[in-house]
């Protein structure tokens, strides 16, 4: 039988108005029970239960009204339902604290104090500590300007152990304490804070801010600068050491640390920028260059070009002859592959640097220009002035500006400059060998891979153009094959490809391409030091090479240099698809990851590792895949994202063989990234772990005791 509502009210008021009470409870009992949402009547039931002191029902319908109107946010009418409940219960503590939340949400302070204030007294009279002093917290929240409950509750906290209740507590005194200009004892207050955490950013931040409004930023930077001796690894308290330096007016200072933070972490570049605009605002341009030397490949890399060259023309407006700079604005445009811009930097380039007597940079300059600009004689001819007076002329290696700045771990055969630069350039220009004749090949250095291209490959032309002149010298001598400099250079280029076999242990194929080149070019001095590498190596001095032609021989790739690309640098070393899990695939992607980590490209990076990893397995017979699958580990972490680390970490454990020092360390980033995904007790558990075999590893004594205190 469907149940008639409107009846039962009807049936209801009837009752009521004859007075007759239970009989109207039992009609609202019905529509209640039909009808669980109507709060209006259930409330006039409450009412009801009241009256015929039914107290238990009443305040189940109360409760249940009162939590309804509460979770709709109307606090005013919980307040009310409440308030009812109170006179019918008043010791109760669960109504206590709604109605003091209530209040709070509603604005009305006072009442919420009084109501947490009982709270709080009772608790202490029942020895609950704890609880009692939850509510002063509660209290000193209501009043933004009570600092004093504030380090009451600190010292409670602290008498209590509650470290981390009490940090916070002292930290939000010091920040009231400040905020009010009482610095003296903001800083006391933090002092005690530090004294239960010393390395807490919140701390710390506060800390220098009350030390710089009253003027004492070495002070702060003292105090910071004996932190780190205890925490040499902690970046948020290097940050801060830089900004009191640089309050200190100590911009020196601040430039070490700088440098020493980058070196920890290249991301970090971007305070560089920062002494930058300082030392352009204090008219001090060199200082200014020699900042954003420093950070210019960062900023290259890292997509702020336009930045870049913002503040070399900002150098330049100060001091048009800037030679530093003037580099700096080279390096800019050869990124950017303005030939007509790069052109004339180096023009401006020679100029100063001829007006200061800076023969070097001079004559850098110079030999770019003669490169790239061979009609323009005049270049030549000043060039070959400088090495006849300066006796460069046959004795010294090539000095390529932007090999020597901005490139590393040049070529180490590199040897004379036999020939004429001018010459060698505009052969190679002239065989349509433009790549082969630009030094730093503004193609490369712009493909983002330049450092990378140059040394790996051996592509650098520091090297490249000093043996081609010797190799040209004995075109009419010892070998008829390399009739012109055009060949020199393809001879050298292949020679580099083979010293690339030798420094990455691929010695069959080193020693099977010096074979093939001989048959092409004969007895070349070149040759003749490759031989003498490979006897050197103990591996190769036993073995056989008496008869390196008659083995096959991969192809080596005369294609010029125009860009980076991994699929090119394969097909030039000749190391083709037929096998895809050749090492070569795995060292390129492992270097370019490794290349990319340090530069602060973490996703780059983290992308090639996942190529490189693919290539090996963790029972191959060797380390690589261990060092990959750690290094994936130690990029997720950078990323913030330990959940991922973990997978790479524990993927890292299945490698055969491991040491009992390599299965602690993994065991502690194991540790580490369980932390900083919020599981305590796991990461609990590998620290116990490393501590139980290795008590002095790294600082697991301290750790482990850190997660039993917050435990």
């Amino acid at each position: 039988m469907t149940f008639d509502k409107t009846k039962a009210m009807r049936n209801a008021e009837k009752y009521l108005s004859q007075g007759k009470i239970r009989s109207a409870i039992g009609e609202y009992e019905q529509v209640v029970k039909h009808d669980a949402r109507d709060f209006g009547t259930m409330n006039m039931l409450g009412d009801l239960y009241a009256k015929s002191t039914d107290i238990k029902s009443a305040v189940k319908c109360y409760t249940s009204v009162g939590d309804h109107y509460g979770k709709q946010g109307f606090a005013q009418k919980a307040i009310a339902v409440y308030n009812k409940i109170s006179k019918l219960e008043p010791h109760s503590l669960e109504v206590s604290l709604k109605l003091a939340e209530l209040y709070k949400v509603k604005g009305s302070l006072n009442e919420a104090r009084a109501h947490y204030t009982r709270l709080a007294d009772h608790f202490q009279s029942k020895g609950q500590k704890i609880e009692a002093l939850a509510m002063w917290k509660e209290i000193a929240l209501l009043d933004p300007y009570n600092t004093e409950v504030y380090l009451s509750l600190a010292d409670s906290y602290l008498a209590e152990k509650q470290l981390d209740e009490a940090l916070d507590a002292y930290t939000e005194a010091g920040i009231r304490l400040a905020n009010k200009g009482e610095h003296e004892d903001a800083l006391t207050s933090f002092a005690r804070a530090m004294e239960i955490k010393c390395d807490d950013s919140k701390v710390l931040t506060g800390f220098i801010k009350s030390e710089f409004a009253l003027g004492r930023a070495r002070e702060a930077a003292e105090k910071l600068g004996d932190l780190l001796l205890d925490l040499p690894h902690n970046r948020e308290i290097r940050f801060l050491l830089i900004d009191c330096l640089i309050e200190a007016n100590d911009i020196a200072g601040a430039e070490k640390a700088v440098i020493k933070l980058v070196e920890m972490e290249p991301a970090n570049y971007p305070k560089f920028l920062e002494l930058a605009h300082i030392y352009l605002a204090n008219e001090d341009v060199d200082s200014a260059t020699r900042i954003l030397s420093m950070s210019s490949e960062h900023m290259l890399v890292g997509g702020q070009a336009d930045e870049f060259q913002v503040l070399v023309k900002q150098i330049l407006d100060k001091n048009p002859d800037q030679l530093d700079a003037l580099r700096l604005l080279a390096r800019y445009c050869s990124w950017q592959r303005d030939e007509e811009a790069l052109r004339q930097s180096l023009i401006k380039l020679a100029q100063v640097a001829k007006d200061v007597d800076s023969i070097d940079d001079e004559r850098s300059a110079l030999m770019q220009l003669t490169m790239i600009m061979p009609q323009e004689v005049a270049y030549a001819d000043r060039l070959r002035e400088i090495n006849e007076i300066h006796g460069f002329e046959q004795a010294d290696e090539q000095e390529n500006l932007f090999d020597k700045r901005f490139l590393k771990n040049q070529p180490s055969s590199a040897k004379t400059l036999p020939v004429d630069v001018a010459q060698i350039a505009g052969a190679a220009i002239s065989n349509g060998d433009i790549g082969e004749a630009n030094g730093f090949d503004p193609a490369l250095e712009g493909s983002g891979a330049a450092d990378l291209a140059h040394t790996d490959a051996g592509f650098a032309f520091t090297g490249a153009v000093t043996e081609v002149g010797e190799l040209a010298t004995h075109a009419n001598g010892t070998n008829e094959s390399v009739v012109n400099t055009g060949d020199a250079l393809r001879l050298q280029k292949e020679i580099d490809s083979v010293r690339f076999y030798i420094d990455n242990g691929y010695m069959e194929l080193a020693e099977k391409a010096i074979g093939e080149l001989r048959i092409e070019f004969g007895d070349q001095p070149g040759l003749d030091d490759l031989d003498a590498e490979l006897a050197s190596i103990p591996a190769l001095a036993s073995a056989d090479t008496s008869d390196p032609v008659t083995q096959e021989l991969p192809p080596v790739s005369s294609v010029e240099a125009k860009s980076f690309d991994v699929n090119d640098l394969r097909s030039e070393l000749g190391l083709e698809e037929s096998d895809p899990n050749d090492d070569s695939d795995y060292e390129t992607h492992f270097s370019t990851a490794v290349a990319y980590q340090e530069m602060g490209l973490i996703e780059d990076a983290i992308k090639e590792f996942q190529e490189a990893i693919s290539l090996v397995r963790p029972n191959d017979g060797t380390r690589r895949f261990f060092s990959c699958a750690n290094l994936l580990g130690h990029c997720f972490m950078q990323q913030s994202m330990p959940n991922l680390a973990l997978k790479w970490f524990e993927r890292t454990l299945e490698t055969a063989d491991l040491t009992e020092d390599e299965k602690q360390g993994l065991w502690y980033e194991l540790a580490g990234a369980y932390e900083a995904e919020g599981d305590i007790e796991n990461a609990g558990r590998y620290f116990e772990q490393v501590y139980a075999e290795n008590v002095n590893f790294r600082d697991v004594s301290e750790r482990v005791k850190s997660l039993a205190v917050n435990q």
